[in-house]
Formats: structure tokens, sequence, C-alpha cells
């Protein structure tokens, strides 16, 4: 299972993880302490437990409007979003994953 610390936000990390990797052959997952990176030839998104309540989604999504929920990301991402429990995975935070790995060729 990938790694997190935080027993609270484990199931939305098998959950996302489930998806990302099922999005392509060519999705390469890296684990690292607390984060979880998701590759294309270059990393298009990163599960990190920032609290042990929430986790960050961080995306490289070229073009994507900011919204409440899609906010500005860092380190090379352009966008975060946070979740709090599992049912926050929902279709519209699904095409943004799909719509990150696609931008990743």
């Amino acid at each position: 299972m990938p790694g997190t610390p935080h027993d609270e936000v484990r199931p939305i990390v098998t959950r996302l993880s489930s998806i990302l990797e099922e999005l392509g052959d060519d999705v390469a997952v890296e684990t690292q302490e607390s984060t979880v990176t998701f590759s294309r030839g270059r990393p298009f998104a990163v599960l990190e437990s920032a609290t042990p309540k929430r986790l960050d989604v961080s995306l490289v999504l070229p073009g994507g409007a900011e919204t409440e929920r899609l906010r500005p990301g860092s380190d090379g991402f352009t966008h975060r979003v946070s979740l709090a429990h599992e049912d926050e995975i929902d279709a519209e935070l699904v095409t943004w994953l799909r719509k990150a790995y696609d931008a990743a060729r």
C-alpha cells in the first residue's frame, strides 16, 4: 500500500492510487515517507499527507481554472485539492486527474 503515516487518510490514498494507476499502463509510482508521486515521464500528481486528517492532491493541470476547491499549487504543480474524506473523490476530481495525466505526455 502506498505510504502515508496517517491512518485517517489511508482510505483516500488507497482509492486515489487505484484511480491514478488505472489511467494508463505507463503510470509510474514512487512512494516516499509521506508522499506518493505519479508520473508519466514527468510527475503529474502527488498525494501528500498534509495533516493527520487531510490529504493534499497536487496536480500539473495546465490551463485549469482555479475554483474554491481547485486552488493554486506550488513546487512545480499548478493546482492543489485538499481532501478530508473518501467521499470527496468525485467525478470532478477524477476529470482533473485524467487531464493531468493526459497533459504529462
